[in-house]
């Protein structure tokens, strides 16, 4: 789901916010999207109500990530309002124009693709990915270590 969409709370709007500065701050100068899905009510039925969906478009980088764009899945347990809600695993997707070019999940923590990011991009990748799961260890709450 658009992670625009998932900001229902204080709380969430602020983790929210954070996960796209640890991209920023991570892939400098590139551009993020909480609002990658169509609105349509065809798109929507499709996506996972307990994900927060973003886009991280890095030009930049092209070359290191092997890729112009990254979408980027955090699935949790259950509704993000929900006190036991967790933090489930992390995809992402590397696209070249409407080509796939890698995909990433927390299942094996491995990059698998037609072309994958050079080893120091995904020692970055995987150092981003541990700081999400750092970050949404209790979703609906604010960690004192933000």
């Amino acid at each position: 789901m658009n992670a625009s969409s998932q900001a229902i709370t204080p709380e969430l709007a602020s983790k929210i916010a954070h996960l796209a500065v640890l991209f920023r701050a991570e892939f400098s100068g590139s551009t993020i999207d909480l609002s990658p899905w169509l609105t349509d009510e065809e798109t929507q039925s499709q996506l996972d109500p307990h994900s927060i969906d973003l886009n991280v478009y890095c030009p930049k980088y092209l070359g290191m990530l092997a890729c112009q764009c990254v979408l980027v899945q955090v699935y949790f347990s259950e509704n993000l309002l929900l006190p036991t809600c967790q933090l489930r695993s992390v995809y992402a997707y590397g696209y070249m124009f409407t080509e796939q070019q890698w995909q990433f999940s927390t299942e094996d923590w491995t990059f698998v693709g037609l072309s994958t990011p050079q080893i120091e991009y995904q020692v970055k990748f995987n150092n981003l990915i541990n700081h999400i799961f750092e970050l949404f260890k209790h979703p609906n709450q604010v960690n004192t270590s933000e």
